[in-house]
């Protein structure tokens, strides 16, 4: 299924908040063979309702023993995007709407194509996602949060989701085998590293928040300052 965008001029959402671009510099200095990746997610989301996320990542170019890789990507609360997947579907493929905190997102299914449409209104902090009649269970709403989307299962019933986004400047890393979705077993990869971002305060408000990080000869990540 498709995804399309919709908005009521007279009642979409307010312009979101200038988005912070974000900058990783990651060395494989490890001892293992061969080429291997470094995999970024985002912080989970506070309070999803239900429970239930799947956090998925943006996976570095292969890396051998030596090499730099340069991860970038746009954050904060001006980068927030939603989008909508039938079971079985990808994300990497979907559609993706812009979403504010406090907004409410209305998502139905219109010709066999997801329809969502933010217009404000919804709680602080947070975005409410709301589902018309024949959406169909199974799918999944899709919340982009820094490097990459957070997945919450649709209701089965079709209630409400209440989704609130960890906006701090950190993720959370694993030097190894690539992040794939659906995410396989997975026994090679490092212990996962909570990596802090700073933004130099004299700078412009366009520069990056950047963080740096080498995998060393015991292959753990640690930062670099």
């Amino acid at each position: 299924m498709s995804t399309k965008t919709s908005s009521d001029p007279a009642t979409t959402s307010a312009p979101p908040a200038a988005a912070i671009p974000f900058e990783l510099t990651a060395t494989n200095a490890s001892t293992v063979p061969g080429a291997q990746y470094f995999s970024v997610f985002p912080p989970a989301l506070k309070n999803p309702q239900p429970k239930s996320q799947t956090l998925t990542a943006l996976v570095s170019d292969a890396t051998n023993q030596g090499d730099t890789a340069t991860l970038t990507w746009n954050g904060g609360s001006g980068a927030l995007a939603l989008f909508a997947l039938a079971e079985g579907a990808s994300p990497a493929a979907a559609e993706r709407t812009p979403v504010a905190l406090g907004d409410t997102v209305a998502v139905a299914l219109v010709d066999g194509a997801f329809t969502v449409t933010a217009t404000a209104g919804g709680p602080a902090n947070a975005i409410e996602v709301t589902f018309a009649p024949g959406v169909p269970a199974g799918g999944q709403i899709g919340l982009v949060v820094g490097p990459a989307p957070i997945l919450v299962p649709i209701p089965a019933g079709l209630s409400s989701l209440t989704l609130e986004p960890d906006l701090s400047p950190t993720v959370t890393v694993v030097f190894g085998t690539a992040f794939q979705f659906p995410q396989p077993d997975e026994s090679d990869v490092s212990k996962p590293a909570t990596i802090t971002f700073e933004q130099d305060e004299t700078a412009s408000a366009s520069a990056p928040a950047s963080a740096q990080i080498k995998v060393g000869l015991d292959n753990q990540i640690v930062e670099v300052d």
